[in-house]
């Protein structure tokens, strides 16, 4: 009995933690989706770099189009701006300069670096939290059938088999632990008195 008081925590202090766990992952979620998915406001130059910085130079070494000086991507990028004024999508502007130069000219392909992570980054933070909540409600469910004051030892037995897999106990503990549970539980059933008083106890 001592053994899993000293190592499990109190199933109040246990579902605020879990709480809090959730509220964070989901906030977190929350945020870094704002911060990489959602479109910032850019200026015309902005917008131009953005999309010019994605594609190569197709006469140049490792240069991107929106920092090489030779006059093919200086073409390019005021090919870019013009788009832009016009209406086009980003996505439609590299199409079509990747259909004139080559798919190789693309720099960064589009569901690779942070785009990729403003998707995958935010669901396993939802994921998380979701989990944590999970936990809440058991722990919730448990509080309540022990104020109920119906049979526990079900909870108690998984309980103990999570200390044993969690290595907080040895296996000789472990064993004499179980031995504990199944003894209560046989004594409890042929005798009323035990189990009314165990159950004061507790």
């Amino acid at each position: 009995m001592s053994s899993i008081s000293r190592v499990a925590p109190a199933p109040r202090q246990q579902r605020s933690l879990y709480l809090l766990l959730a509220i964070v992952a989901f906030i977190a979620a929350v945020w870094f989706w704002l911060y990489f998915a959602v479109p910032k406001q850019q200026t015309l130059d902005q917008h131009v770099r953005s999309i010019a910085s994605q594609l190569r130079c197709p006469v140049c070494q490792g240069e991107s189009v929106a920092d090489a000086p030779p006059l093919i991507a200086q073409q390019m990028r005021a090919y870019i701006r013009q788009e832009i004024q016009a209406g086009a999508s980003d996505q439609q502007i590299i199409q079509y300069l990747s259909s004139r130069y080559g798919s190789n000219i693309v720099w960064v392909p589009q569901w690779q670096g942070f785009t990729l992570l403003a998707w995958i980054v935010p669901m396993l933070l939802l994921l998380a939290g979701l989990i944590f909540l999970t936990l809440v409600v058991r722990d919730w469910q448990n509080s309540a059938l022990l104020a109920r004051g119906q049979p526990v030892s079900n909870i108690r037995t998984a309980d103990a088999t999570a200390l044993v897999e969690g290595s907080f106990l040895s296996d000789e503990d472990a064993e004499l632990e179980r031995y504990r549970v199944q003894l209560e539980q046989e004594i409890a059933a042929a005798d009323p008195l035990f189990r009314r008083t165990k159950m004061e106890a507790d």
